[in-house]
């Protein structure tokens, strides 16, 4: 998302692919509802998006990649590229501790093991 938005005044096209239509920022989900607004952490992609004219979101899920044919395969279709940015998605860690596994957990508290 934030690629795109660096090249907004680019002398390119660019195409962003997401399976989900909002953009979430999860550094702020640990907030309880009172001191963070949804809109704070969530956001429609095309909203944080819609001045840049040469960007254009496709609602779509990537599900291979052929670099060989410089062509990304998805539930809608192979799409080409010139040049590829990929932003994958993040997975909490447990640094290693099994008791955390399968637990909601936040920054604000840790699971010690017994």
């Amino acid at each position: 998302m934030w690629a795109a938005r660096a090249l907004a005044r680019a002398p390119v096209d660019v195409t962003v692919l997401d399976r989900h239509n909002y953009h979430l920022f999860q550094p702020l989900l640990y907030k309880s509802p009172r001191r963070a607004r949804a809109e704070s952490i969530a956001r429609p992609v095309r909203t944080i998006l819609r001045k840049q004219r040469n960007v254009d979101f496709r609602l779509t899920e990537v599900t291979g990649v052929d670099l060989a044919r410089r062509e990304l395969a998805t539930d809608g279709g192979p799409i080409g590229y010139d040049c590829l940015i990929l932003a994958m998605a993040a997975r909490r860690t447990t640094s290693g501790s099994t008791a955390c596994v399968g637990t909601p957990s936040d920054s604000r508290t840790s699971t010690k093991p017994s």
